[in-house]
């Protein structure tokens, strides 16, 4: 990271740290995890200090219409590394605006339209069936203060982004291939034509091949997944070798909808 990359990045986030610190809680005996979405029992739940998150999941009970595969656990902790993560992003993208080549830099300016509406979220990467974590410990991590977990009810579309045209909001289909579903919504000749990262409803991504030479197994897309077709590695290579995959690890930090469930 170049030093000026570094000095805007430090000078764009230091009011998210004054804000973090200025709102740090003290230490107390209790926790309180909030739960929403599709849980018969939404709500804050006060818990002892060092009791494991599933308490908190299991008296909320997610309904049988919530999306576990892409429940949400949302950690304070977590946010200042991803406000970093999108103030760099930003800015590589403010250099590649400044290209000659004309359809980078308007894709560029686009990306960088869409990024800057997306928060820091503090999500990280967890099992959130609650009986699940309760046998396994290593699923079940000790609740920390302000957690908020979230169940959505499951969705039936799967979102293509980055380079291209438009993004594209495609209807799920069980047994498409990730190839499906970018041709009815094509990139444009300044992406990458190798691989696409897919960014699963449980945040976790994957990179996945689809030259001729490289082309991977069929690879399905789960119901609310994104899958990101990259800018080609040229074009970044002076810039941020790293773009592209920092870019699908902020769009997996994005919880899926919450929408209001009935009860």
């Amino acid at each position: 990271m170049t030093m000026l990359r570094y000095c805007l990045i430090l000078c764009s986030t230091l009011p998210f740290f004054v804000t973090h610190e200025a709102a740090a809680q003290p230490v107390t005996d209790t926790v309180e995890v909030t739960v929403e979405g599709a849980v018969k029992a939404p709500g804050v739940y006060p818990l002892p200090a060092g009791a494991r998150l599933a308490d908190a999941l299991i008296a909320a009970m997610p309904m049988p219409v919530s999306y576990v595969a892409g429940a949400s656990l949302l950690r304070e902790s977590a946010r200042a590394q991803q406000a970093r993560l999108k103030a760099g992003l930003l800015y590589d993208l403010k250099v590649l605006q400044q290209s000659q080549n004309e359809a980078a830099s308007k894709l560029a300016s686009s990306l960088s339209r869409q990024l800057t509406d997306l928060p820091a979220t503090g999500r990280v990467v967890a099992e959130l069936e609650p009986r699940l974590m309760q046998t396994r410990k290593s699923s079940n991590p000790v609740a920390m203060p302000s957690d908020i977990v979230r169940y959505p009810a499951r969705p039936d579309t799967v979102r293509v982004m980055g380079a291209l045209d438009q993004a594209c909001e495609l209807p799920h289909q069980p047994t498409a291939d990730v190839t499906h579903y970018l041709a009815a919504c094509p990139s444009n000749r300044v992406a990458d034509k190798d691989v696409v990262h897919v960014i699963q409803p449980d945040g976790h991504v994957q990179i996945i091949g689809i030259a001729l030479w490289n082309r991977a197994d069929l690879q399905a897309v789960a119901p609310g997944g994104t899958i990101y077709v990259p800018i080609a590695a040229r074009l970044m290579k002076d810039i941020d070798p790293e773009f592209n995959t920092q870019f699908a690890a902020f769009l997996a930090t994005q919880p899926l909808p919450n929408p209001r469930v009935a009860p």
